[in-house]
């Protein structure tokens, strides 16, 4: 197993690239929306684009998911939950006063909680964990979790947007999270890693309350 990551330019998006060489597979996870250094990476990736995966469907994690299947290929997954951001234009509003327009993409695959995405012999569980959108999603390949905008070093997602709720994301990390035996390295969408048990530790909001 390989990682690549690119902290995008703009609003800090995290993108990774998990790739079995061997294989000669690979998935993108969260593409963004302006991210030129993931077109040079995968220009010169040695492994194919198998999966282009949406933890979330806001804009600043999809934006490029249409280009980077035009360009490389892929399988389009996103939690059914979500699945109308990308084919509603609802995840590219908040940049359309700012002139950025992106294509809809209709996904191939509608992910549910507990499936499994082969990249050659790596295995991808999907853990359903809305509260920042209603089809937020992690994704598990040990050491790694990729928490999207659920959780971050210290803190979680917003969940004042459409879709958003304090109630569905406190059950997400204090029960599905909280129930991860493992010390995963975790990968957020945004800004600074840290570990699972780092969060369940310090992050106030795997509290109950």
């Amino acid at each position: 197993m390989k990682l690549h990551h690119i902290s995008s330019s703009m609003m800090f998006v995290n993108t990774y690239i998990l790739m079995d060489e061997q294989a000669g597979e690979a998935a993108v996870i969260d593409p963004g929306f302006m991210n030129p250094e993931l077109f040079t990476f995968l220009e010169s990736c040695p492994c194919k684009v198998k999966y282009i995966i949406a933890t979330h469907g806001h804009g600043d994690h999809v934006g490029l998911i249409g280009d980077v299947k035009k360009r490389f290929g892929g399988e389009v997954a996103i939690h059914e939950a979500d699945a109308h951001f990308l084919t509603s234009g609802a995840a590219m509003k908040m940049f359309a006063q700012a002139g950025l327009n992106f294509e809809n993409v209709a996904p191939d695959i509608l992910l549910k909680h507990g499936d499994h995405l082969k990249v050659g012999s790596i295995d991808l569980e999907v853990i359903h964990t809305p509260g920042h959108t209603k089809g937020g999603i992690c994704l598990k390949a040990a050491p790694y979790l990729f928490t999207g905008d659920t959780l971050f070093f210290n803190d979680i997602g917003r969940t004042d947007f459409e879709g958003g709720s304090m109630e569905e994301m406190r059950h997400s990390l204090q029960v599905v999270l909280a129930s991860i035996e493992e010390d995963l390295e975790v990968l957020p969408g945004h800004e600074d890693f840290s570990t699972l048990a780092h969060e369940k530790a310090n992050n106030p909001y795997f509290k109950a309350v």
